[in-house]
């Protein structure tokens, strides 16, 4: 598959990548429309910042639209010259459409394909302690549902390795950035030398299909794990997130950027209560450890005393692990 002379690229979706590759493509004056809806503009992505303010604040121009297919926009603006790049869109790209790219039409994926497929890849990657990460480009056909199927195809694929020392998903965002945009700006330059792209077929023995996570449905943390794993489990929802929710002296609070101080025998009756505070942290019991914990939400430190204990309810716990489409 050659990409012929094309001079105009359609940027469909939203996200940091997204934005970053945006600001690429406004820089090297290269012809661009962006494409993307109100859920994409309303996401804080950086900075506690959202989409939409990041736009503005690079002067980059978008079109809003709640579906792709019926947009007339995009009809009068694509042509035989133009590539379509897919950022996590948020459409389901029909047949009629499809039609009208002619295959130049083409999904990023910034996962070690065809793992971690689905949503949260990040937070999955932490809970299940993940250090190898991926960029792929892959094709875009009828079959292609964001967040749920892919093509089973690519054209052009990098994997690499996570450092030790990421620890939240903020790390991984800024790490994988770089690999991101070093990537793209590669493929952008062999499509601009006509470079013939051969479609590979992924290994779907391979695949490993996570959900999409919500923080205010999935993120109640259950004190019955070990130490280890509730320090997975509060840095997977650590920012750009909300944080892991639990409850103290019945109030909701929020958790973030925890780490393990000792391994030890502790029984799980110990699990969740506060042993000591030291400056900003809390340092509390866990299943087999210490938890170190140095950022509360929703609550003043002064409220919180040597003794107390985090619960969650195992009812929310039960519902944490269903998974609705969000």
């Amino acid at each position: 598959m050659k990409f012929n002379n094309i001079n105009h690229i359609i940027v469909l979706g939203g996200s940091v990548i997204s934005l970053s590759f945006l600001k690429f493509l406004k820089n090297s004056k290269i012809n661009y429309h962006f494409f993307t809806n109100k859920r994409m503009l309303d996401d804080k992505i950086s900075n506690n910042r959202s989409l939409r303010e990041h736009l503005k604040l690079n002067k980059i121009n978008y079109t809003s639209t709640q579906n792709i297919n019926t947009n007339k926009k995009i009809k009068t603006i694509l042509s035989a010259k133009t590539l379509g790049i897919g950022f996590g869109q948020p459409w389901v790209i029909k047949n009629n459409l499809l039609k009208k790219f002619d295959k130049r039409i083409v999904d990023f994926m910034g996962i070690p394909m065809p793992k971690y497929r689905g949503g949260a890849h990040y937070s999955w990657m932490i809970l299940n302690d993940e250090k190898e990460g991926g960029c792929y480009i892959q094709n875009i056909n009828e079959k292609t549902i964001q967040g749920s199927n892919d093509s089973g195809f690519y054209y052009l694929g990098l994997k690499y390795k996570y450092p030790k020392n990421l620890k939240i998903p903020k790390d991984f965002f800024n790490f994988s950035q770089k690999k991101e945009m070093n990537f793209l700006k590669s493929f952008i330059k062999k499509v601009n030398k006509n470079q013939n792209f051969v479609l590979k077929k992924l290994n779907e023995q391979q695949s490993i299909f996570f959900p999409r996570l919500n923080n205010s449905l999935n993120g109640f943390i259950d004190w019955d794990n070990t130490a280890e794993e509730i320090v997975k489990f509060i840095n997977a929802f650590s920012d750009p997130y909300l944080g892991a929710i639990t409850y103290i002296n019945n109030k909701k609070i929020y958790l973030k950027n925890a780490s393990l101080v000792a391994h030890n025998n502790y029984h799980t009756f110990s699990a969740g209560l506060i042993l000591n505070k030291y400056k900003k942290d809390l340092i509390v019991a866990a299943k087999k450890g210490i938890v170190k914990i140095n950022y509360i939400k929703n609550i003043d430190m002064q409220n919180i005393k040597i003794g107390d204990r985090f619960m969650t309810e195992r009812k929310l716990i039960e519902k944490s692990k269903k998974h609705f489409k969000i």
